[in-house]
């Protein structure tokens, strides 16, 4: 597999014209091309021909309803006789185009569609790619990879590999403040070019080619199936690329708290000195990591039993402080007789095969191995019923690694699916999410009525309805960290909203500062996890100087501190599919004036907060552009600001650039900063972010429930609708409760800026001062209560 090379588009053969329900004719060979339309502006071109015949994508997508004669559409996509495909708004403006004679074609197996590019046009999505946010003027190939094994160690290290190990041939098309999604749904070798140049010899060459100015996006096998929503808003465009992959289940609330993990911990003993040591310093902590060594010789579904001896009674112990352990489980079984999970999966027939009809072998951890053949459904069942006997011993979650799969120095094309019937080609992509199907419903049927957590560090398109995605291998250095947020942002926009990297860097040794900049730009990401290598200096919280112990501590207990608002965006995740991590573009309109669409030092945690941290090992000030027109509060400063600027700000070693959008109100954790991972949604402390005398209202809705089972999906959830709004110097608070399944809630207000009078839920309400340290900032407040 060539990673930097993808089929040019002057070798492809394309379809000259168009007529409804007949085929299109390229060369001698006859295709059907079907354009459907659904509701909401989401339109598929599905293309079947000699070499496709069905479409094995296991994404699951569900469209809207189709579209017919009684829906008015506000927007149209129409393919005329020249085979010029339309994308028109109301008033008839074209909002994407193809070139007559070119919108369809294919070269062997091979298919592409081509759309022209319009002047100041910007892209973005592409699923994971270390290649920026904005993603004009690049080609890449989408095919999962296991980047410490497929790349050079220097390309690793200071460059950008591509590809990485999760494939979403999603890209996002912004014109102006418009947007359009396309999404190719095949899970072969995709690839895209976005009016790339073109690369000779390591140089860069406008040779004026066919593909200048033009949008390729095609697949090198497999059915050409291609989705096109219309935002036209990114908001909009996002919830719907949400509605069609499928919305992310809601994670149990411990999820979202701090994870502590390392290539290395692999027994009780490891595992008690971390306990220790989070109790000890009184940092908060949810997940106790163990990697491959846990297991015996690193067969999966076992443990090493001189490691745990009483495993059932460590987890319980454990618990009792809050702290889930969290095994990795790899989907490699180790080839040996009278190994069970291994004999278990002979008998099942789960394997993948080789060309010869053998189970096709790997060399990974632990040896020649097998792997399961997740393109089958008994195979997929065989690996849920392994899942589930491990996890009934009292695991509540896991990560699954190497499922790019990773097949060490064989070479995968030899590994093949269906019993064989299946190239290489056809599933690898999808390898990582056929895995975490049956791993989630393993969990599942081992704690029934629980919510369970799964991440993964590959996947395909729809992979967020099974598991989240951490990405991948990283290092401990400055440029990773730069990068993070692109990588974070883009996966985000593509349909993987619970994400987030390896903070501190996974391989490498990292430095007190490193690792600071790291959590003070990670620390509300979706994922918050500090991870490690074997072999590399150790990165607890305690393991550094007393000062960067106590400024990890500090924004670690800002995370459990901020959970309640981190949990209602989550909410409105599995609800309606809204973004978390968010880039600036995403509330603000981009202008000439405010220049948003390349920013990507910056960025927002759902609507209310802006993080503009400090990404550079030897410059300590930056510039933050405050977008749109409302004022902001400038946590740094402990004051307000007027939004519409930019401004130079030089925090201190504690400190990080924070923004509060005027009109928000934040839901806290009640009293001081959190020492242990106890999570309460019924006592909440809502900050409210209304600068006095600007004008603007504040409304939040608020939700919590038990936070760890399903009961909400039958009523056991409680919503409150929060207000505030001024008038002549009096502001009014008014909390409702608009559904009461889990309860009531105590509520108590903290202000920042002071008014004439203060009244809640229409009485006078008590006022004191009141202090607290957010983000290395100590800010004087206001407490309200009733």
């Amino acid at each position: 597999m060539y990673f930097r090379k993808i089929p040019h588009i002057a070798n492809f053969s394309f379809a000259q014209s168009y007529q409804a329900g007949r085929p299109i004719r390229i060369g001698k060979s006859t295709y059907d091309l079907d354009l459907q339309a659904y509701r909401d502006g989401v339109y598929r071109i599905r293309v079947k021909g000699p070499h496709w015949k069905k479409n094995l994508s296991q994404a699951g997508l569900t469209p809207p309803p189709k579209l017919n004669r009684s829906h008015l559409a506000a927007t149209q996509l129409t393919l005329d006789d020249k085979t010029q495909l339309k994308l028109t708004l109301p008033g008839n403006r074209d909002l994407l185009t193809s070139p007559p004679g070119m919108t369809f074609g294919v070269c062997g197996e091979r298919s592409v569609f081509v759309f022209n590019q319009s002047p100041g046009t910007h892209y973005y999505g592409m699923g994971e790619k270390m290649r920026g946010l904005e993603l004009s003027g690049i080609q890449t190939k989408f095919w999962n990879t296991d980047i410490f094994a497929d790349f050079h160690w220097n390309e690793i290290a200071w460059d950008r590999p591509d590809p990485m190990y999760v494939s979403i041939p999603y890209l996002i098309i912004k014109q102006g403040n418009e947007y359009i999604g396309l999404l190719l749904d095949n899970p072969h070798a995709a690839f895209m070019s976005t009016s790339a140049s073109i690369q000779i010899a390591g140089g860069q060459m406008n040779l004026g080619g066919p593909d200048r100015n033009y949008i390729a996006i095609g697949s090198e096998a497999g059915m050409p199936d291609l989705y096109v929503l219309v935002g036209p808003t990114l908001p909009e465009l996002t919830r719907k690329l949400q509605q069609l992959v499928g919305l992310t289940p809601l994670p149990p609330v411990w999820a979202l708290g701090y994870h502590q993990c390392r290539w290395g911990y692999k027994s009780e003993s490891c595992l008690d000195k971390l306990d220790q040591g989070f109790t000890e310093h009184g940092i908060p902590c949810d997940g106790l990591w163990i990697d491959i060594d846990y297991m015996d010789s690193f067969k999966v579904f076992t443990l090493n039993r001189q490691h745990f001896p009483s495993l059932q009674k460590t987890l319980a112990k454990y618990r009792r402080n809050g702290r889930r352990v969290i095994p990795i489980i790899d989907p490699g079984v180790k080839r040996q007789k009278g190994y069970p999970v291994y004999e278990s999966g002979k008998r099942a027939k789960a394997y993948c095969q080789n060309p010869q009809g053998e189970d096709f072998i790997g060399l990974v951890w632990p040896g020649e191995t097998v792997f399961p053949d997740f393109s089958m459904a008994k195979a997929r069942a065989w690996w849920a019923k392994q899942t589930k006997a491990f996890a009934k011993q009292g695991f509540d979650g896991t990560w699954i690694d190497m499922n790019d799969p990773s097949t060490g120095t064989v070479l995968n094309e030899d590994m093949l699916f269906d019993q064989g019937k299946q190239p290489h080609h056809t599933y690898h992509n999808q390898y990582a999410s056929g895995m975490a199907e049956a791993t989630r419903r393993g969990f599942e049927e081992a704690h029934p009525g629980q919510r369970t957590f799964v991440i993964s560090r590959s996947g395909y398109t729809g992979i967020n309805k099974y598991a989240a995605i951490w990405t991948g291998d990283n290092m401990s250095n400055y440029h990773y960290l730069r990068n993070c947020i692109a990588v974070s942002l883009n996966l985000a926009l593509s349909g993987v909203p619970f994400n987030g990297p390896d903070i501190g860097g996974f391989a490498g040794d990292t430095t007190p500062q490193l690792i600071s900049d790291w959590m003070k730009t990670c620390f509300l990401f979706p994922f918050c996890r500090n991870h490690s290598m074997i072999g590399t200096r150790d990165q607890e919280p305690w393991a550094f100087d007393a000062k960067t112990r106590d400024l990890l501590k500090h924004y670690i207990q800002l995370r459990y501190k901020l959970r309640p608002y981190l949990y209602n965006l989550f909410i409105q995740q599995a609800e309606e599919g809204e973004a978390i991590l968010r880039p600036l573009f995403y509330e603000f309109a981009d202008s000439q004036e405010q220049p948003l669409a390349r920013i990507d030092n910056q960025f927002l945690v759902g609507p209310a907060l802006l993080q503009a941290p400090i990404l550079d090992e030897h410059q300590r000030s930056r510039e933050v552009l405050l977008p749109g027109t409302t004022d902001w509060f400038s946590v740094l400063e402990n004051t307000w600001v007027e939004g519409g600027q930019t401004v130079s700000v030089t925090p201190g070693p504690r400190q990080t650039p924070i923004y509060v959008r005027n009109g928000s109100i934040i839901p806290m954790s009640a009293g001081s900063l959190p020492t242990t991972p106890h999570y309460d949604g019924k006592k909440v402390e809502c900050h409210l972010f209304l600068r006095p005398g600007s004008g603007e209202a504040a409304l939040q809705r608020y939700a919590f429930d038990d936070g760890e089972t399903l009961a909400y999906q039958n009523g056991g959830r409680s919503r409150y609708a929060i207000s505030a709004v001024e008038e002549n110097g009096t502001l009014s608070i008014r909390t409702e409760q608009v559904q009461s399944g889990y309860g009531k809630a105590s509520f108590t207000f903290i202000l920042y800026g002071a008014f004439d009078r203060i009244l809640l839920n229409g009485k006078p309400a008590r006022t004191k001062r009141h202090r607290w340290t957010f983000a290395g900032t100590s800010l004087n407040t206001y407490q309200v209560s009733p």
